[in-house]
């Protein structure tokens, strides 16, 4: 049964207490984007922490790729120096004899040799 009196107005606004609950909103929106900044904070934290290892590995195994490659430039430029002497070897009859003579300590027939010590050099 109804109340006669009863009259449903669909045009009145509804009226609420605006003054108390604007602070009560704000305080949530803060609260939210706090936690948005501590979320984001977060994540990129466990980035880091996931990530940073991998980071430092490939720092150091681009240091390493460095001292490899000087190492072998190194040895490519010995093993130039080689082929050259090798081939002078091979070839000059007269190097080939240099070299003996200083090697060996050899000398000819009426021939005085003098070294010079430099000191350590190479």
């Amino acid at each position: 049964m109804r109340d006669p009196e009863f009259q449903d107005n669909l045009d009145l606004p509804l009226q609420f207490d605006t003054e108390r609950q604007k602070p009560r909103t704000n305080i949530w929106r803060r609260l939210s984007r706090v936690m948005e900044v501590v979320i984001y904070v977060l994540l990129i934290l466990a980035a880091y922490k996931l990530f940073g290892p991998e980071w430092q590995r490939q720092d150091e195994l681009q240091a390493e790729e460095v001292r490899l490659t000087q190492i072998r430039d190194d040895k490519n430029s010995k093993v130039v120096k080689l082929r050259q002497e090798h081939r002078l070897l091979k070839t000059d009859k007269e190097y080939l004899e240099t070299v003996a003579r200083d090697r060996l300590n050899l000398q000819r027939e009426g021939e005085y040799i003098i070294r010079i010590d430099r000191g350590e050099e190479e």
